[in-house]
């Protein structure tokens, strides 16, 4: 299920230039307050009243820190697509705009993942074609190829300056960074056995396979020459004194650098989680099997302070 996607086409609106000290209209836009308030009230209303009312509602429990996450998300979408981010991003620095590329796959969709219940996506599978689609969409693969044809595709020049110059293309490049975040993350967060997560080794291969294209496309912009995305030529004024060069490759670095630390650091902390677990299980399974040996007397019984020890 894409909760999130049915509406994604009001994620973008244009208007004039801003102006004013810090170069914003702080008006958060109608449209996008409609989305963003709208798909908050959806979830709340089919996990809340409209769950209770169905029978079978004792099967389909929702934890409050579900609820917590998805407002979480919600609250992300308004910074992303709001003021001052979405303005400085639409008409000054391609800087802000891949920061707020970077926040709709790396806060809003993990947080709206998060929040949604494994219940929800179950009539998916309940229908042979949604869920032979589904599948087929989330598996690991399938989903790291096309989340980085979306990744890289969309940095292209001509693709880029496209969406900066028509609103209904800006609102579709968000909408594929949002699917491209979801195509990210499932594998890693998936709550439903018919479409599992990967297993631990498996996931920190796929996480460091993330930081390929985001570590291309990071170093072509911040290698490229000034002026790699003309549409910020509109631009009368270039704010804060930040020129078009250091801009870009604030952008490039924030993407080369920024986002694979990111996926470095998940990295490093589900591996030394699991290398932890291990641990664990390993030491007590050899605990267990020399207290069978005692048991059986082929191993004479440790002292006591050894045995406290091992305890």
């Amino acid at each position: 299920m894409f909760p999130f996607v049915t509406l994604l086409p009001l994620l973008h609106t244009g208007g004039p230039q801003p102006t004013g000290p810090l170069y914003t209209h702080w008006v958060l836009d109608p449209m996008i307050a409609a989305y963003v308030f709208g798909i908050t009230a959806l979830y709340l209303a089919w996990v809340g009243p409209l769950n209770r009312r169905r029978p079978g509602s004792e099967s389909r429990p929702v934890e409050a820190r579900e609820i917590r996450w998805f407002l979480l998300g919600s609250l992300a979408a308004l910074v992303a697509l709001g003021p001052p981010i979405d303005d400085w991003s639409d008409w000054f620095f391609v800087s802000v705009h891949m920061f707020q590329h970077l926040l709709l796959i790396f806060a809003v969709v993990p947080c709206w993942l998060a929040g949604i219940p494994a219940w929800v996506y179950r009539p998916l599978f309940r229908d042979r074609w949604t869920s032979l689609a589904f599948r087929g969409l989330t598996k690991p693969v399938t989903a790291y190829l096309i989340s980085s044809v979306i990744v890289i595709g969309w940095h292209i020049p001509v693709l880029y300056n496209w969406a900066l110059t028509n609103n209904m293309v800006h609102a579709f490049e968000h909408q594929f960074f949002i699917l491209a975040g979801f195509l990210i993350w499932w594998p890693l967060m998936s709550k439903v056995p018919e479409a599992p997560r990967l297993s631990t080794p498996v996931n920190c291969l796929y996480i460091f396979l993330l930081t390929l294209p985001s570590g291309i496309v990071g170093a072509f912009i911040t290698y490229a020459g000034p002026g790699l995305y003309s549409a910020y030529d509109k631009a009368t004024v270039r704010p804060f004194g930040l020129g078009i060069k250091t801009d870009q490759e604030i952008a490039g670095l924030m993407m080369w650098v920024g986002m694979n630390a990111i996926l470095l650091i998940l990295l490093s902390i589900i591996f030394l989680r699991w290398g932890s677990q291990k641990e664990a299980e390993d030491r007590a399974d050899l605990q267990a099997r020399a207290r069978t040996l005692h048991g059986r007397g082929v191993l004479p019984k440790p002292a006591p302070h050894i045995a406290d020890r091992s305890t």
